[in-house]
């Protein structure tokens, strides 16, 4: 009898590890994470053809963009919104008050809104860039972005096209500093008050290259905001991939 029960034993596991060989190890891989993404609530996700993945990730991150551009690059985009707006250089702001009182005033406030005004016609270019950005985004890319964080576009972008953003946003900044006089304004007010702040630190600043950063953070800025948005509420774009794509991913 015992012999008997061993030789069933024996046979069941046999058969069994045929069946496992049957099972390709391809087969096998996609069903344990099948049921680690299960675990982490993304298994609708994983289920998703990676051709929906992709294009759900390139219309919501397109919208949050498009979204950034029209807000940022158009007059008053910078300079009417408080959180955007770009600041006086930090030298500048942290003695602002002793410079108004000297009557530096309105010299100031004229560099200030030239800066922002540059910042605004520099963004209104930003889209071709951006469009090919999300054009050349990659199924892992795609898959990464979806499953990251509240930010993870915004940060894909960023990282992959703000080289090409400021190398674009630079000569068009210059362009408009220069007719805008920003540029002169600057050295004139630092010349002027070199002899009253000789020990700050930071008054030899390249105007152009400040304006690029800001202007590139305030987009960056505001397309993660979109973004967000977007992750919240997929619907709102009114794009049925959009919504059906993020709505795969719970928060």
């Amino acid at each position: 009898m015992r012999r008997a029960l061993i030789g069933l034993i024996a046979s069941g596991a046999l058969a069994a590890s045929s069946a496992v060989g049957a099972q390709s190890l391809g087969d096998r891989f996609k069903q344990f994470m099948g049921s680690m993404d299960g675990a982490n609530g993304n298994s609708s996700a994983q289920q998703l053809p990676e051709s929906e993945v992709v294009s759900g990730l390139r219309a919501a991150l397109a919208d949050g963009a498009s979204a950034a551009v029209t807000q940022l690059g158009q007059t008053d985009g910078f300079w009417g919104d408080a959180a955007r707006r770009i600041p006086l250089p930090g030298w500048m702001d942290k003695t602002s008050t002793m410079l108004r009182g000297a009557g530096f005033g309105n010299q100031m406030d004229s560099f200030q809104l030239s800066m922002n005004r540059a910042a605004e016609q520099a963004t209104a270019e930003a889209g071709p860039i951006v469009r090919e950005t999300i054009n050349n985004m990659s199924v892992a890319d795609a898959y990464d972005i979806l499953q990251g964080s509240n930010t993870a576009a915004t940060e894909y972008l960023r990282d992959k096209a703000g080289d090409d953003l400021a190398a674009k946003f630079e000569p068009i900044i210059a362009n408009t500093t220069a007719q805008s006089q920003a540029v002169s304004r600057y050295e004139s007010l630092t010349s002027k008050a070199k002899p009253m702040l000789q020990f700050v630190p930071g008054m030899n600043l390249d105007v152009n290259d400040y304006v690029t950063q800001q202007a590139l953070d305030g987009l960056f800025a505001v397309i993660g905001q979109q973004e967000q948005k977007i992750r919240a509420n997929p619907a709102q774009t009114g794009s049925a991939i959009v919504k059906k794509v993020f709505s795969t991913v719970s928060r």
